[in-house]
């Protein structure tokens, strides 16, 4: 009984930050261990728990249909699917421990993403040039990322999309909380 009053305020902050900019498994998920539910479960529960307010952030871009980088918004969205999927399937077969040992290392590139993307995406755009191939294979892997873990994914798709097109980051908000 004493972990429900950090579970609503950890729930209430979690989807606050996914509204406004992503990254609300930050929050969601670290209570859920704190309160003693298990890794894998915390994981899963904390993508399960911040998708209604996916959902409602969605509504206000309905319209959105628009290519990310080349690729239709429909091929986008398969690709996510899949990847989330096979993402999804590798997480429940990973047992308790492995994933224990694991998560460290994903919050710590999750929090390298949302440290760095800004700044790494204008090196590496200056540098190259992404096509709709690779755009559509990095979704793929994010699909898996995401499906696995998830923590700060929309941020890594932004960052991948404005890699290959420069586009401002508010200009790819809307397929980012479709995807």
């Amino acid at each position: 009984m004493h972990g429900i009053p950090i579970l609503i305020g950890a729930g209430l902050m979690a989807g606050a930050m996914n509204a406004l900019a992503g990254g609300g498994s930050f929050v969601s998920l670290p209570a859920l261990i704190a309160v003693g539910v298990p890794s894998v479960v915390a994981n899963a529960s904390s993508t399960v728990a911040l998708y209604p307010g996916g959902l409602a952030s969605l509504w206000v871009y309905r319209r959105a249909g628009e290519p990310v980088c080349g690729v239709p918004i429909s091929v986008m969205a398969g690709l996510t699917l899949v990847g989330g999927l096979a993402g999804a399937a590798i997480l429940l077969s990973t047992p308790g421990a492995v994933f224990d040992a694991i998560l460290p290392w994903l919050l710590l590139v999750a929090t390298l993403a949302l440290a760095f993307a800004r700044s790494l995406g204008e090196a590496l755009r200056r540098r190259a040039r992404v096509g709709p191939v690779a755009v559509g294979a990095a979704q793929l892997l994010l699909g898996v990322y995401g499906g696995y873990f998830g923590g700060a994914v929309g941020l890594m798709m932004l960052a991948v999309w404005s890699l290959a097109t420069g586009a401002d980051l508010k200009a790819l908000q809307a397929p980012r909380t479709l995807l």
